[in-house]
């Protein structure tokens, strides 16, 4: 039974699951850009690669031109974010028609001042224009806890450890021919990078962006149409391929005990995520499923052979003790539970709840903390990453600080903070991992519908189809239920539970 939450039709999962669409990734140039070899993902001859423009130990220069009342456009509709045209220029290469947007909601607050995102697509009005390949990348302003230095520092990591993740590095923008300061220069997970890193067909490519019911993979219903906040589609296969997302979220939190870690181990890269899941802990990176506010992610469906996988974006958080002034990452956060201290979290806590899992976790934690984390080897890092832009931070128009953390007043005190950061996280998790003792308490209120509620959505499921198969009308029944989809969607959980107390009366009588 597949209730109508958010006014569309619920269909019958046999019918996503015969349906198989090409996710295509067709690399064509312009004659602005140079000529391109999709096969071996380098250029004709000696020009200019991804590579390039991706290159970490070197600052990009980026210029935007844009017409100063397309630009009044982009203030005026905020905190809305539009596209408006504008000219893109790197090196030798020039694309005379891209759209810009401002990205991000630290970009989208009408009256802040530090300096905005953006999102720069390529594709925007010429569908089959390029740019070395990329449909888009992004220039993020790297305010937050972890400054211009998290996303870096992070995506190195990962890199290191065999994750497949987004590239980035640095770029002077220039707008309009004045210096609009450094940004963080970062590649997007989309139909490109997909077709780089996991070849192939079928795949299936779901973000996850402010999060919403079931993003921290709860189980709610059957119904692909209540997922739909959360996870957003990223092409026609994937809104096609809905189910098998909702089949996956239902694997997670209803196999049997003696079940989970063989199906986890089947559906999914269950290395690659236990090995992110340790990389996001050490860093501080709690904007994530793995941390506290599940967001910021995407799941990908490997169409070659039916494995999902989790893959991390936007880590500009990180590195910080305290974040909001609310979240203490080194107290609240423990190294040898890492379930523990935040939102109820399925995934993790099928692994945490089972030994052989969370050995498996604690074992290659302790070999990235070793390998990736070590504090001396990680602030020669930071201080590499600060000499590259040092000189450019210095003419940077905008304030040298985190807007998160006031008391960082210039970046050498960032600098010295993240340093800081560095010794206390690696000592603690040193101490946790040798003497996990028991699992900490919850520290933070839970996120998303209560379990009660979804107990109860899940009770009128069961009963809804008890009654269709007897021939009973389930009409009223389906009236109420539309009515909860939406309430759900905007967090009003009490007046939802209210109906759908009404509606289990219908399933009692």
């Amino acid at each position: 039974m597949f209730f109508e939450l958010t006014g569309y039709k619920g269909q019958s999962p046999s019918r996503y699951c015969r349906l198989r669409i090409v996710l295509s990734c067709c690399l064509v140039m312009t004659a602005a850009q140079c000529s391109w070899s999709q096969e071996s993902n380098s250029p004709v001859g000696n020009q200019l690669t991804q590579a390039d423009f991706y290159r970490p130990d070197e600052i990009q220069t980026i210029e935007l031109k844009v017409a100063e009342q397309d630009m009044q456009r982009l203030l005026a509709a905020l905190p809305d974010r539009i596209y408006v045209p504008a000219s893109f220029r790197w090196r030798d290469i020039s694309i005379p028609n891209v759209g810009i947007r401002f990205k991000g909601n630290s970009s989208s607050a009408p009256q802040q001042k530090h300096k905005r995102s953006f999102l720069i697509k390529f594709d925007e009005y010429t569908e089959d224009q390029r740019f070395l390949g990329l449909r888009r990348t992004s220039l993020d302003n790297g305010v937050q806890f972890g400054s211009v230095f998290s996303e870096p520092i992070i995506t190195e990591i990962l890199a290191k450890n065999g994750i497949k993740a987004h590239r980035c590095n640095y770029a002077k923008l220039l707008v309009n021919g004045k210096n609009h300061g450094v940004y963080v220069n970062v590649e997007r997970i989309d139909e490109t990078f997909i077709q780089r890193n996991f070849p192939g067909e079928n795949g299936l490519l779901f973000k996850v962006d402010e999060g919403g019911p079931a993003s921290n993979l709860q189980f709610i219903s059957d119904d692909p149409a209540i997922y739909q906040k959360a996870f957003e589609p990223q092409s026609k296969a994937s809104k096609m391929g809905q189910q098998k997302l909702v089949d996956f979220i239902r694997m997670i939190n209803q196999s049997n005990d003696n079940e989970i870690a063989a199906n986890l181990e089947s559906q999914m890269e269950l290395d690659d995520f236990i090995s992110v899941t340790a990389i996001m802990l050490f860093s501080g990176a709690f904007d994530q499923l793995t941390g506290w506010n599940p967001h910021n992610y995407y799941l990908y469906r490997d169409g070659t052979n039916d494995r999902w996988r989790y893959l991390p974006w936007d880590l500009d958080v990180g590195f910080c003790e305290s974040a909001f002034g609310q979240i203490q990452v080194l107290s609240d956060w423990n190294a040898a539970w890492p379930a523990a201290g935040q939102m109820p979290n399925p995934l993790l806590n099928r692994i945490v709840n089972n030994a052989g899992l969370l050995k498996r976790y604690r074992e290659r934690a302790r070999i990235i903390l070793e390998k990736s984390f070590e504090p001396e080897a990680l602030c020669a890092t930071l201080d590499k990453k600060y000499s590259l832009i040092k000189t450019e931070l210095a003419a940077d128009p905008f304030p040298h600080r985190r807007v998160t953390n006031p008391e960082d007043k210039t970046y050498d005190d960032i600098v010295a903070s993240m340093k800081r950061f560095f010794r206390k996280r690696y000592a603690s998790a040193v101490q946790q991992l040798e003497n996990p003792g028991q699992r900490p308490k919850m520290t933070r209120q839970p996120m998303g519908p209560p379990p009660q509620l979804v107990e109860k959505i899940q009770r009128i499921q069961r009963g809804a189809e008890r009654l269709q198969t007897n021939g009973k009308d389930v009409g009223p029944l389906m009236k109420i239920m539309q009515q909860v989809g939406p309430m759900l969607q905007k967090g009003e959980f009490a007046k939802a539970e209210k109906l759908v107390d009404e509606a289990l009366k219908l399933i009692e009588e």
